[in-house]
């Protein structure tokens, strides 16, 4: 305690992988096992770094690259334009290209989700299976945002982002974490992720890029593969986005996916129910449950 106040939570550094070159930006990476062959591609969510989403698949059997998305984490934004899933779908294209994958399994999370159906869209060749957590998937209704329409707004923004919720990260991420996880705990192993390298002026701007692009890029597309093998893990109380809206808009486009609902799971079945979506993940990849025998994810950083 200094004069009567708590001390701050000590920083945690974030994970550091590998930074891959495509040519126009640079990615950072994270990989689990041994990454030969094609191997499980993971993307997180709108705010989100790779860190997150490999949480509850490292160590678990699969082969891994998780990528931090544009403008989050160590990764480069995209240029004005591209920034929203229909540009962050041929920078996906591009980073598979980099890393010579095709016929990959996609899993995303959340937002995540649009840019991996705009690929399985549009170059279908690359993508041998969809696993989608808790997707945002439909153009939805307006909604006023109102602290990040500030932290972009001009003149006051750039204040806000650098001095208010950059200044208050670990506030600002473990509030965050706590609507996401709504009706669930946080878990233990998420309130190990680094708050400054994850919430701050740079990832408050892609957050507020992406999805105020989002509705203009998901409203032209009207269909997917039908032969595209694709599977959905929903919690039916999640209070981030609506299940039911973005359910329907994918089985209008899909109507052979399989859907998982949870009973009394918010917007992180995959921190949740872990041993669930590894084995929807399985299923996609080509894994038996004897090949994942023994495996248990690594909630450690």
């Amino acid at each position: 305690m200094i004069y009567g106040q708590p001390l701050p939570p000590p920083a945690v550094s974030p994970r550091v992988g590998k930074i891959i070159e495509t040519g126009r930006e640079q990615i950072h990476m994270l990989e689990s096992g041994s990454a030969d062959g094609n191997p499980v591609v993971l993307l997180h969510g709108c705010g989100s770094i790779a860190e997150e989403v490999m949480m509850p698949f490292s160590g678990s059997g699969f082969d891994i690259v998780a990528p931090d998305r544009p403008g989050y984490g160590f990764s480069q934004a995209l240029p004005a334009g591209e920034r929203g899933p229909l540009g962050q779908s041929f920078w996906l294209e591009r980073f598979l290209e980099a890393l010579e994958l095709e016929e990959v399994v996609l899993a995303a999370h959340s937002i995540g989700c649009a840019p991996a159906l705009h690929l399985a869209a549009r170059r279908p060749d690359l993508v041998k299976g969809l696993f989608l957590i808790s997707p945002c998937c439909r153009p939805v209704p307006f909604k006023p945002f109102i602290v990040l329409r500030s932290a972009m707004a001009p003149f006051v923004g750039p204040v806000i982002r650098q001095h208010v919720i950059a200044r208050w990260s670990p506030y600002f991420l473990e509030r965050g974490l706590r609507a996401s996880s709504y009706p669930n705990p946080v878990t233990s192993w998420l309130s190990t992720l680094p708050a400054m390298h994850m919430v701050n002026a740079a990832s408050i701007a892609a957050m507020a890029e992406e999805l105020w692009a989002f509705n203009g890029d998901m409203q032209p597309l009207e269909s997917l593969p039908a032969d595209l093998p694709l599977s959905v893990l929903f919690g039916r109380e999640d209070r981030i986005i609506e299940p039911r809206w973005h359910l329907d808009w994918l089985q209008a486009r899909h109507s052979a996916a399989r859907i998982e609902l949870l009973d009394g799971v918010g917007h992180m079945p995959h921190h949740v129910a872990p041993d669930l979506a590894l084995q929807m993940l399985g299923d996609l990849a080509g894994k038996t449950p004897g090949d994942l025998a023994g495996k248990t994810p690594d909630m450690r950083r």
